[in-house]
């Protein structure tokens, strides 16, 4: 389904959804989705004053972004967050294009100021095209400092090199 389909477009109010504009792949391979090129719905999320995305109360709440995908490939989706304790049911589900990421508990950080980063599984986009992508918390309520710093796509498999690879003696592939 298209992007700029009214269905896909509007909110169950029928009021239409501004869609951000796409994010695009970095020369690595990489998207990294950051709070302000987000969209934020839903009651009470907002970004902070170092521009993370703080206010997650509800299931109703979502944050969106478009990405442009130039490479199909298979990803590891990331995220970025202080997570505080006594949370331990702080869960996130990630949506890509039509497909669905299970949930995953967000690590905890070792205070109110550092990021812990998680991995909430991979998906692999078959083809170079725009995709939606959404995240929503399903663990609530969160108790103590929550705040969503950066969500990356990570392509995985072996990076591109002009290097010439061989194997070592023991059997070890050496080089890029």
């Amino acid at each position: 389904m298209s992007l700029d389909s009214p269905s896909d477009t509007e909110s169950p109010d029928s009021v239409p959804l501004s869609l951000p504009p796409a994010v695009y792949q970095d020369s690595d391979g990489s998207v990294i989705l950051s709070p302000i090129a987000a969209k934020l719905t839903g009651e009470g999320l907002d970004l902070n004053e170092w521009d993370q995305i703080v206010g997650f109360k509800n299931r109703d709440q979502r944050v969106l972004w478009q990405i442009h995908l130039s490479a199909p490939g298979t990803y590891s989706v990331e995220v970025d967050a202080i997570c505080t304790g006594p949370t331990q049911e702080a869960r996130m589900r990630a949506y890509v294009g039509d497909n669905r990421f299970s949930e995953e508990n967000i690590e905890l950080s070792d205070n109110d100021q550092t990021l812990a980063t998680t991995s909430l599984g991979e998906i692999t986009l078959d083809a170079p095209e725009v995709y939606r992508v959404e995240i929503e918390m399903v663990g609530l309520p969160l108790i103590g400092k929550f705040a969503v710093n950066e969500i990356r796509l990570v392509p995985l498999g072996e990076n591109p090199s002009s290097l010439p690879k061989f194997k070592t003696d023991d059997g070890l592939t050496e080089g890029n």
